[in-house]
């Protein structure tokens, strides 16, 4: 009686513990890719997470796009959104989930401060200005040993949303003939295309390897890039007349300025605004992901994404060179981030 009694117990007891805990939960592999910009905290927070595996790729932010709505990926992370006429996925959020500066880094032996106006930066890549020590540069950089060099501009040959803030950043503060766009050559070829002897690199990787192989070279990255590889960045003046380098602090005072499509998750930035102190020349990167999936793909990747955001972002961004979000645009990020599925 008493043996029947304790087996009886024990089934009792492991039905309960199954009814209380559940099965186990299932992890999914999660496949995604995209800007190249994040990489280096996609990196740190893929190896982080341990609740599903997610393996992010460094395609640049126009194949994550392309990527995303042909369905081989599972979701994109981009610099930019798709364009007014460009083809879209069905049944998709934005998600804003990081922001940092646009660094302007440089080659110039000897050159430790360097001050850049947009206007400046855009006479380099037309090729309207190709000397180290033309007079507008050195108007700003007075006590600059500046040379008689020939600058060689390098962009991103591939199709990249760095490029797309880069021109946007040019087309409010210098020119409207510039165009936001992803390709370098459709971006710049309403001010007058490349400079002749520019210099194409393939993703944020490609820029910096041109610029540090190749003396009087300027190139646009991400600031992490620069640091990490001792390549000095320009100090650019904002819409309040001030140089400023670009960092971490300098580059969240002004993405906090800005506005945010509370629908679309859009983050409109307005390049002219007065932010004393702030690093005007800055993005924010976006997460690309489904809605009305219904699949269990859908629920890690916003399990990922909400843990890059809530998580990762705060604990690991500014170690990285980049910026968590705040704010409104982080509220808007948690509300949009609910919709993936």
């Amino acid at each position: 009686m008493i043996k029947k009694l304790r087996i009886t117990l024990a089934a009792s007891a492991l039905v309960a513990s199954t009814v209380l805990v559940g099965p186990a939960a299932f992890a999914e592999t999660v496949t995604a890719g995209g800007a190249s910009y994040t990489l280096a905290l996609q990196t740190a927070c893929t190896a982080a997470y341990k609740d599903h595996t997610v393996t992010y790729a460094n395609l640049g932010s126009g194949t994550g796009k392309t990527n995303y709505r042909a369905g081989t990926l599972d979701f994109a992370g981009s610099d930019s959104l798709y364009g007014a006429t460009e083809a879209k996925p069905k049944n998709f959020t934005y998600i804003p989930i990081l922001g940092g500066p646009i660094a302007m880094i440089y080659n110039v032996p000897g050159v430790t401060r360097l001050n850049l106006t947009p206007a400046v930066i855009s006479g380099i890549y037309t090729g309207k200005i190709t000397k180290w020590n033309d007079a507008a540069i050195k108007a700003d950089n007075k006590t600059a040993n500046l040379p008689d060099q020939t600058i060689v501009p390098v962009y991103r040959s591939d199709n990249s949303g760095t490029t797309n803030n880069f021109a946007n950043f040019m087309f409010q503060t210098v020119d409207k003939k510039w165009v936001a766009n992803d390709s370098f050559a459709t971006s710049i070829k309403g001010v007058g295309g490349l400079a002749a002897n520019a210099i194409g690199g393939n993703r944020s990787t490609g820029v910096v390897t041109s610029v540090k192989t190749t003396g009087y070279s300027i190139g646009y990255v991400d600031l992490g890039d620069a640091v990490k590889n001792s390549l000095p960045a320009a100090h650019v003046r904002n819409g309040s007349g001030q140089f400023v380098a670009p960092s971490v602090a300098t580059a969240a005072k002004f993405i906090s300025a800005q506005t945010i499509k509370p629908t679309t998750g859009q983050v409109l930035f307005d390049y002219n605004k007065k932010v004393p102190g702030a690093y005007s020349m800055s993005l924010v990167s976006y997460g690309i992901a489904p809605t009305k999936n219904g699949t269990s793909k859908g629920d890690a990747a916003r399990d990922y994404l909400t843990y890059f955001v809530t998580e990762c972002a705060p604990s690991k961004a500014a170690a990285e060179y980049f910026v968590a979000l705040s704010g409104p645009i982080l509220e808007t990020a948690k509300k949009l981030l609910a919709k993936i599925d």
